[in-house]
C-alpha cells in the first residue's frame, strides 16, 4: 500500500482498558499536553467486569484525574475488611484474621479499597479523555504492524476493513498479556514474560461474577424466613454479608464479594480448580453449584427452624463463569527503542491482593510525565535511558505489591489441616490484645509508603531524601471551610494548568512562616532551567486553628486570595463538614493524621516532587533547595 497517507501524534497508546485509559487521561490533563491516540480493538467497553479491587493508590489516582466525586458514586465503594475465615461452607464465621481497609492511616487520605464495577471505571476516565482536545480513544481498531524509525513508531492497524497507518514519538502497548506489541513485536527483540523469583505461583481458577435477584414475598412465598420478619434487603445481606472474604478451605481454596455499588447486587466468587480438573467443565453451573451451593445454604438452628435454608437459585443471574490462569510474572524488559509495555503486557498478578489494575495505574502514573518530558521536542533527553529508570522504579514496587499478594496467597492456599489449624489458632491469639490486633489490621499498610533504594538511571537524589512517595492529607484555602475547595493536598500541588515539570511544596508550621518561605524560593526558576517555578509552588500550613471561622477571618487578605496557601484539615473538621455536593462520600476519619506529610518529612521545609507524587529531593532550606534544583536537568540527563 505504497503512497498510503500517514496521521501524526505524539504518543500512540495500544488498548484502553484501565492502564490505558488512565494513562491517556493523565496525559490529556498535563501541561504541554501531548497529542495522544489510543487504538482499542474493541468498539465499545467490555460489561464483563474483571477486575474488582482498586487500592488506595488507585483511588488517589482517579482522584488526580478529576474522578473523586464519579468514585465513590458511581464507580464502587469500600471494601471494608478483608476476612480471612477457615472453609467450614459459612460465610459468616469468624475471621481468624483481617485487614481494616476502611480506615485511612495508609498516607493517601483514602480507604485502603475500593470495590469497583470495572465498565463503570472505564467510562468514567473515557469521560476525562474525551474532554481533551489533545487525546482520542479510536474503538474498532486491530493493530497489525509496529514499525520503528529514527524519530518515532509507526503503527500499522485495520478499522473498518480499511488499513491505515498512524505514527508517533512513542508507542505504549497496554494490550495486556496476550496484546500484539509484546507477543508479536517484542518478544523478538528479547522481551520475555518471566516467573517471579519469590512466588512462583501458576494455577487456574473459576472466576464468577453474579447479579443476585432479590426474592420476595411474592415471588417466593415459601421462603421461611419471611416467617421470621426478614425484608428482602435483610435475606439478600444474610447470604451475601458485606467485607470481603478469603476462604482459607484446605480442600479449596476461594475468595468472595461483593463489588461495584451496594445497589447493583454484584457478588464475586473465584475458586481454584484441582489437579486433574477440568478448568472448563467446573466453570459450569452444575459443577459450581456444588462448591458455592453449601456457602447459600445456612443451618436452620441459625434461625430456630428444623430446616435448612437455601437462597434461591433463580434469583442468581450469571454475568460470568470462566477458567483463568493465575500466576505471578513480569516482563525482563519493559521498554525496547521507542515500544513501551504497561500493565498487563508488562507483568500479571495472582488476585488475592487486587493489585492487577492498581499496578497497571501507577505504571501508567509513573510513566506519564517522563512521556511528556520525551516528546518535547528540542529535548536533549536520552529517552532509552528515562524508561530504564522508569521500569527500575516501577519493579521495585512491584515487589512490595507482591508482598501482600504473596502473604494473602499464602493464607488461602496452606493446603495442610494441621498448619491451617495452626495458623487459626495463632492469629485467633494475638488478636485479643488490641495494640497487636491494630497493627495485624493494618496488613500491608504497616510498611508504610513506598521509597525506592536508588539505582542508576532513578530520578531522584537519594542523598536530599528523594525517592519516597509522600503523604497527602485533607486540606483547604485559608478562606474557606473543608471540602469547599481543593479537597487535598494533591489537588492544590498538582492543579491543572502548571506548566513546571516538578513542583514545589513548602512544609510550615504556621501562617507566618509562609513570607519567608516565599522568599526562599528567589532565583529557584533559572537554577532548574525552567523545570520547577516560584510561581506555581504550594505552601502547606500545619496549623489546625484555621477550622475556627474566625481564625480565618483573621487571615491578612493577600494570603486568603493566594490560591498557593493552603491549610491541613483536621479529622475534627472532617468530621462536620457536609458539603455532599463537593464530597459525596467524606470517608469515616478513621485513624486520620492530619500532619502525615510533615511527620514523614520531619525537619525538612521543601519537597521537590515529581508528577507521580514522589519526592526527587527533600531539603532543609534554601541552599539544599537550591543544589537540588540544579541537579534536576543533570539527573534526568543521566550526567
Amino acid at each position: 500500500m505504497a503512497g498510503m497517507e500517514i496521521e501524526i501524534c505524539d504518543i500512540i497508546i495500544i488498548g484502553a482498558g484501565p492502564t490505558g485509559s488512565v494513562l491517556s487521561a493523565i496525559l490529556s490533563r498535563s501541561t504541554p499536553t501531548p497529542h495522544t491516540i489510543t487504538l482499542e480493538r474493541d468498539t465499545h467497553i467490555t460489561t464483563d467486569p474483571r477486575g474488582i479491587a482498586l487500592d488506595e493508590d488507585g483511588i488517589r489516582l482517579l482522584q488526580g484525574v478529576g474522578l473523586y466525586k464519579e468514585t465513590f458514586a458511581e464507580i464502587g465503594e469500600g471494601m471494608g475488611y478483608f476476612n480471612f475465615i477457615p472453609g467450614k461452607n459459612d460465610l459468616s464465621v469468624p475471621p481468624f484474621l483481617r485487614f481494616n481497609l476502611a480506615t485511612i492511616e495508609g498516607g493517601t487520605g483514602h480507604v485502603g479499597f475500593l470495590c469497583h464495577k470495572q465498565p463503570v471505571l472505564e467510562g468514567c476516565l473515557r469521560r476525562v479523555v474525551e474532554r481533551s482536545d489533545k487525546a482520542e480513544i479510536r474503538g474498532g481498531c486491530e493493530l497489525v504492524g509496529i514499525d520503528e524509525v529514527s524519530d518515532g513508531v509507526i503503527a500499522t492497524y485495520v478499522r473498518d476493513g480499511r488499513e491505515h497507518k498512524l505514527k508517533g514519538k512513542f508507542l505504549v502497548g497496554a494490550d495486556g498479556k496476550t496484546g500484539f506489541t509484546r507477543k508479536m513485536y517484542l518478544e523478538a527483540k528479547g522481551v520475555k514474560l518471566e516467573s517471579s523469583d519469590k512466588f512462583r505461583y501458576n494455577a487456574v481458577w473459576v472466576a464468577l461474577n453474579w447479579h443476585i435477584l432479590l426474592p420476595t414475598p411474592e415471588t417466593h412465598p415459601d421462603f421461611p424466613l419471611w416467617k421470621l420478619g426478614f425484608t428482602p434487603q435483610g435475606v439478600y445481606d444474610a447470604f451475601f454479608p458485606i467485607h470481603f472474604r478469603f476462604i482459607c478451605n484446605p480442600d479449596r481454596p476461594s475468595v468472595c464479594g461483593r463489588f461495584g455499588l451496594g445497589k447493583d447486587r454484584l457478588w464475586r466468587f473465584e475458586f481454584i480448580v484441582k489437579e486433574g480438573e477440568d478448568g472448563m467443565k467446573m466453570a459450569e453451573w452444575k459443577n459450581v453449584w456444588k462448591i458455592v451451593g453449601p456457602y447459600l445454604k445456612h443451618d436452620g438452628k441459625r434461625y430456630g427452624l428444623s430446616d435448612d435454608v437455601c437462597f434461591p437459585q433463580d434469583c442468581i443471574k450469571v454475568l460470568r463463569s470462566r477458567p483463568f490462569s493465575f500466576a505471578a510474572r513480569s516482563c525482563n524488559k519493559w521498554s525496547v527503542g521507542r515500544v513501551i509495555l504497561c500493565g498487563d503486557a508488562a507483568h500479571v498478578f495472582p488476585p488475592f491482593g487486587g493489585q492487577g489494575i492498581a499496578s497497571g495505574f501507577r505504571d501508567a502514573s509513573s510513566l506519564a510525565w517522563r512521556l511528556n518530558l520525551a516528546c518535547r521536542s528540542a529535548s536533549t533527553f536520552n529517552h532509552e535511558t528515562l524508561f530504564e529508570g522508569w521500569y527500575s522504579e516501577r519493579k521495585q514496587q512491584l515487589e512490595k505489591s507482591l508482598a501482600a499478594t504473596i502473604q494473602n496467597g499464602n493464607l488461602c492456599n496452606e493446603p495442610s489441616k494441621i498448619k491451617a489449624f495452626i495458623r487459626n489458632t495463632y492469629f485467633s491469639l494475638i488478636r485479643l490484645w488490641p495494640a497487636w490486633a491494630h497493627q495485624l489490621e493494618l496488613g500491608p499498610r504497616a510498611e508504610g509508603m513506598v521509597k525506592y533504594s536508588w539505582i542508576k538511571g532513578m530520578p531522584f537524589l537519594p542523598l536530599l531524601g528523594g525517592g519516597g512517595c509522600i503523604p497527602q492529607v485533607w486540606s483547604a484555602h485559608l478562606a474557606e471551610g473543608a471540602g469547599k475547595g481543593d479537597i487535598f493536598t494533591d489537588d492544590a500541588i498538582f492543579r491543572m494548568g502548571k506548566k513546571g515539570l516538578f513542583q514545589i511544596v513548602a512544609l510550615l508550621d504556621s501562617i507566618d512562616d509562609v513570607e519567608d518561605a516565599m522568599k526562599g524560593l528567589t532565583g529557584i526558576d533559572q537554577v532548574s532551567s525552567g523545570e520547577v517555578l516560584a510561581e506555581e509552588a504550594t505552601f502547606i500550613i500545619h496549623d489546625t486553628s484555621f477550622s475556627d471561622p474566625a481564625a480565618r477571618l483573621a487571615v491578612p487578605k493577600n494570603l486568603t486570595e493566594d490560591r498557593r496557601v493552603v491549610r491541613i484539615v483536621s479529622a475534627e473538621e472532617a468530621k462536620v463538614c457536609n458539603d455532599s455536593e463537593k464530597v459525596p462520600t467524606w470517608p469515616e476519619p478513621l485513624y486520620y493524621n492530619c500532619y502525615r506529610l510533615q511527620e514523614e518529612y520531619a525537619g525538612k521545609r521543601y519537597l521537590i516532587v515529581r508528577p507521580d507524587r514522589f519526592a526527587f529531593a527533600a531539603c532543609e532550606g534554601r541552599d539544599e533547595l537550591m543544589e537540588a534544583a540544579g541537579m534536576i536537568g543533570k539527573v534526568l540527563r543521566d550526567e
